[in-house]
Parts: structure tokens; C-alpha cells; sequence
């Protein structure tokens, strides 16, 4: 793995869509929580978000010849920057832990259900470890051509769900409380929104750093929309009761598009866009876990660390979430609250210890 891969803004922006597309759309739990209101949970966590990226660009700025993890070191001291970073590394083993258990129990549940989820996720960790062993600039070329594919796929089913919504479903609005907004909205953003904050520790790879941000944030706009398009469309075609009860919502209503009377079964293109997403996931967090270890424990050569770290991940995502039920009491009692302190808390205090030093100087 190069060191010093450089990748142009318009990549970021792309990187920065898969990554937060990947499976976003497979759960929708805000939609079944907040039904026609889950629009305002997107419109706040995504501006969180966006708070926490200004917040690490605005670091970023005041260190432009330093990555994240050296600035850490510069801000926060070598062993407490040390503990800092090992935070983020459990944070990424739960992240990806999650990914890799939520494809495979989508691909055992609806795709193969013979298949057994730990061999599903062997292959997923095979495939994630040699794209992190060819290096970002590859990784960022494949999301590029991978993309137009995308886009043009979502489109289309987007179209012919379309026709199936008779009334607004985000009608009548302001329809919960206070606090269910807003619990909603901390759902949002630790998930999907919040996974952004592992692009700080890719920022110093930017060819041009005056527009990390700007680029951030269109990626991340373009996210929140395809996000709310697809629960739009789900509460609109399968219903609100439905959409709170089906495992996974937005499949369902895609498994209603056909072309004409011969053309069905469509959805067997989403799934295969949705698996690639969720891999380009899945690679950057094992890629950024990488550069992470690289710094906390000093090693040199990194190339023949990438295997056992990919059997980290595997093990990681083998005895964790056995049962879907696990991780939905995961997503939606425990990571909105223990997600605090890597996506909010220690990016705060990083911009605060910025600006103190430049006080000082």
C-alpha cells in the first residue's frame, strides 16, 4: 500500500457517495420509526454531519503538510493520541463488523439461503483485503467506473416506483414528538451520516486541499438525497405499516418493478450495485484501519500486515451480530449513544486544540 496515494476532489466526492451509499437504503430503520416525518431525522443528522466534516476540514487547514493521525500526535501528545486512534480502530471493527453482517444476512435471507453467512463473509473479506492490498487510487477507480452504473440502475427503478405513488407519504407532517425527532435524527447520523468521519484520516490525501470540503459535502448532499428518495418511495409504494414491519423495506418495494409483462425480477441488478457499494464500504474501512495501525504501532512496511488484518475483520464479523436481531438492538440502542465519541466528541475536542494553539502562537 503507497503511502502517498493521491486522489483529485471530484474522487473524493465519489468516494465519499459509495461509501455512505452503500446499504443505507437496506434497513430505512429512521423511516420505520418517524414514517412521514423521516425527513426531518435525514435534514438534521446530515447537518450534523456536515458540522463534524467542516470540523475536521478546519483541522486539516491549520496542518496542510500533516495527515490526521500526525496531527493528533502534534495536538494531543504520542500516548494520548495513541488511545485516540485506538478508538477509532474499534470504531471501524464495529462498523465493518456490521456491513459485513448485514449484507450477508441480506444475501442468506432473500438471494442464497443455503448459503452459510460465514462463508458469505469470508468472501467478502477476501474480496475487501486485496482491493486495501492494491491501494487507494485503484479502490477510487473502481468506485468511478462502478458509479455511472449506479446511477443510471437507481434511476430507472426510481421512475417506475414513482408511478406507483398515488399521495405524498411525507403527508401530514409534524406528526411525533420532540424527543422521537430527535432520537431519529441521532439514528441518522450515526448511521449513515456519521461514517464520515473516517474520510479526516484521508483529507491530507487530497491533491487539492482548499476544496476537501466542498467536495465532502457534495457527496454527502447527493447521499442524504438518494436516502430520502428511497424512503419516499418505499412509504409511498408498500405503505407506512408495512415499511415498519418488512425486514427489508426498500427491497420489498423494488421487488414491484417490471418492465412490461416478460421483463421482472429487476431487482437482481440493485442487488448486485448494492453489494459493490457496501464492499467500497467495507474497503475504505479496512484501508483507513490499516494506515491507523500503520501509526499506532510504528510499522514500516505494511504490505504483509494486510492479511491478518483481514483475518481481523473476519473474525471480527464472524462472532459478531449472529442474529439480525442482535444487530438491530445494536443500530438502534447502543451505536447512536457509544458512536458519540469518534463521530462528535473527539473532532470537537481536535478543532478546540487547534484553535487554542493558534492563540497561543
Amino acid at each position: 500500500m503507497a503511502a502517498q496515494n493521491k486522489i483529485t476532489h471530484g474522487q473524493l466526492s465519489c468516494l465519499v457517495f459509495s461509501y455512505l451509499s452503500g446499504f443505507s437504503t437496506l434497513f430505512l430503520s429512521e423511516a420505520a420509526l418517524l414514517k412521514q416525518d423521516v425527513w426531518m431525522s435525514y435534514l438534521i443528522g446530515m447537518t450534523l454531519a456536515i458540522g463534524m466534516l467542516w470540523l475536521l476540514c478546519y483541522v486539516q487547514w491549520k496542518h496542510p503538510l500533516l495527515t490526521m493521525v500526525e496531527i493528533s500526535d502534534k495536538l494531543f501528545g504520542h500516548w494520548v493520541s495513541r488511545l485516540v486512534l485506538m478508538i477509532y480502530l474499534i470504531y471501524m471493527l464495529e462498523m465493518q463488523a456490521a456491513a459485513c453482517r448485514a449484507l450477508s444476512t441480506f444475501y442468506t435471507t432473500v438471494v442464497i439461503p443455503n448459503m452459510p453467512s460465514n462463508q458469505m463473509i469470508l468472501l467478502i473479506i477476501l474480496c475487501t483485503t486485496y482491493a486495501t492490498y492494491l491501494g487507494l487510487t485503484t479502490i477510487v477507480r473502481a468506485v468511478q467506473i462502478t458509479l455511472p452504473f449506479f446511477l443510471v440502475g437507481i434511476l430507472i427503478i426510481c421512475f417506475f416506483l414513482l408511478r406507483d405513488v398515488e399521495t405524498n407519504p411525507f403527508l401530514p407532517q409534524f406528526q411525533h414528538s420532540f424527543s422521537e425527532v430527535m432520537y431519529g435524527s441521532l439514528l441518522s447520523l450515526y448511521f449513515p451520516f456519521g461514517k464520515l468521519v473516517v474520510f479526516g484520516f484521508l483529507l491530507a490525501r487530497v491533491k487539492n486541499m482548499k476544496k476537501i470540503f466542498s467536495s465532502s459535502i457534495f457527496g454527502l448532499i447527493l447521499a442524504a438525497l438518494y436516502l430520502l428518495v428511497s424512503a419516499y418511495l418505499t412509504l409511498g409504494t408498500i405503505g407506512i405499516h408495512l415499511a415498519g414491519t418488512a425486514t427489508f423495506p426498500f427491497f420489498s418495494s423494488i421487488q414491484m418493478v417490471k418492465f412490461g409483462e416478460y421483463l421482472e425480477r429487476i431487482e437482481i441488478t440493485i442487488i448486485g450495485i448494492w453489494t459493490i457499494f457496501t464492499l467500497f464500504e467495507i474497503v475504505v474501512l479496512q484501508y483507513v484501519f490499516t494506515i491507523l495501525l500503520r501509526h499506532v504501532f510504528r510499522i514500516k512496511n505494511m504490505k504483509p500486515f494486510i492479511l491478518p488484518i483481514g483475518l481481523l475483520f473476519f473474525i471480527s464479523a464472524q462472532k459478531s451480530f449472529l442474529r439480525l436481531s442482535d444487530l438491530t438492538f445494536y443500530n438502534l440502542n447502543i451505536a447512536p449513544f457509544s458512536t458519540m465519541l469518534p463521530i462528535a466528541i473527539i473532532p470537537i475536542m481536535l478543532s478546540i486544540m487547534t484553535l487554542l494553539r493558534k492563540e497561543k502562537t
